[in-house]
C-alpha cells in the first residue's frame, strides 16, 4: 500500500511542476514593465517637449524694436495688391504709425482676433500643452487657442476659413513642423499693417535651443500677397513660475489700456 501511494505520487508531482511555474510566470510582471527606460528613449521624450508658458524674447544681436511690431526689419517682397493694402493700413505701430482713434487696424475696430502669425507679435505669453495625438498653444491674448494635431491626420476638408488656421504636425528630429493652411482674410500679417489674404501658408519649425528658449522659424507664402515665400525668425523664453489669466477684448478695460500704453511707448521707437 505504501509503495503505490509512492507510485501515485510521482505523477501529481510532475503535474504540479508546470502549474506552479506557469503561476509564477503570469505573476512576474514583463521584462519591458521592470526594465528602466533605454537613455535613447529619454533623450527622444526630452527633445520633443515644447511644453510650458513662454513669453517673446529679443532676438540675437539686435537692438531694434521692430521686432515687437513686424516679423523682419525687412521689407517683404510685396505683390502690387500687396502693396496696395500695406499702403492702405494705418497702423500703430512702425514708422507711419497713427493714434489709436485713427488706426484702422482690425484688432482695434471690431475687436477682431489677431489670427497667426500675428498673435506671436502681441506681448502676452503663451502655454504649450502636449498630449497623444495634438500640441495645444493657448495664448492669454484675447484668451485664443490654437491646436495643432500630430496624430497623422491630413488637413481637414470643407472648413470654413479660419483667423488660426488648420494645423497638423510632425517631428523631424528634435523639430515640429508644422503646416498651416485655411485662414480667412481679415487679419493682418502683423501690427503695421503687412496684408496676407486666404491663400496664406505657414510652414513652422519650432524647438527649444535650450532648456529655456523655444525657436520658431517660419516660412510665409501667400501668392496673391508675396512674390515669394519669405521666412522669420521668433525666440521665446521660458517662464516656469508664470500661470495664464484671463483676457478678452471685449470687455476688459485694463486689456484696452495696456494696449494704448504699449501704442504709446512703441511710437517713439525707432524707425528702420
Amino acid at each position: 500500500m505504501f509503495r503505490s501511494s509512492r507510485l501515485l505520487s510521482f505523477p501529481l508531482a510532475f503535474i504540479a511542476i508546470p502549474a506552479l511555474a506557469c503561476l509564477a510566470l503570469a505573476q512576474a510582471p514583463p521584462e519591458s514593465a521592470t526594465r528602466p527606460p533605454s537613455s535613447t528613449a529619454s533623450a527622444t521624450a526630452a527633445a520633443h517637449d515644447l511644453s510650458g508658458v513662454w513669453t517673446a524674447k529679443r532676438p540675437p544681436a539686435t537692438a531694434l524694436q521692430s521686432w515687437v511690431y513686424e516679423f523682419s526689419p525687412q521689407e517683404p517682397p510685396m505683390t502690387a495688391w500687396g502693396e496696395a493694402q500695406y499702403k492702405a493700413a494705418k497702423p500703430s505701430f512702425g514708422p507711419h504709425s497713427y493714434p489709436i482713434a485713427e488706426t484702422n487696424d482690425p484688432v482695434y475696430h471690431g475687436c477682431f482676433p489677431p489670427g497667426t502669425p500675428r498673435i506671436f507679435l502681441h506681448p502676452f505669453p503663451m502655454q504649450i500643452i502636449q498630449s497623444p495625438g495634438q500640441v495645444t498653444m493657448l495664448f492669454e491674448y484675447d484668451s485664443m487657442r490654437r491646436i495643432i494635431y500630430t496624430d497623422g491626420s491630413p488637413h481637414r476638408d470643407g472648413l470654413p476659413p479660419t483667423w488660426m488656421g488648420d494645423s497638423i504636425g510632425h517631428w523631424e528630429g528634435d523639430t515640429l513642423v508644422v503646416d498651416t493652411t485655411n485662414f480667412n482674410d481679415k487679419t493682418w500679417l502683423d501690427r503695421i499693417g503687412h496684408p496676407h489674404s486666404d491663400q496664406l501658408h505657414l510652414i513652422e519649425r519650432i524647438r527649444r535651443t535650450d532648456p529655456n528658449t523655444l525657436q520658431d522659424d517660419i516660412t510665409i507664402e501667400d501668392p496673391k500677397a508675396y512674390t515669394k515665400p519669405w521666412t522669420a525668425h521668433l525666440y521665446f523664453r521660458s517662464q516656469p513660475s508664470w500661470k495664464l489669466i484671463e483676457q478678452f477684448c471685449e470687455d476688459n478695460d485694463s486689456f484696452a489700456s495696456f494696449e494704448k500704453q504699449e501704442t504709446s511707448q512703441n511710437q517713439q521707437a525707432p524707425s528702420h
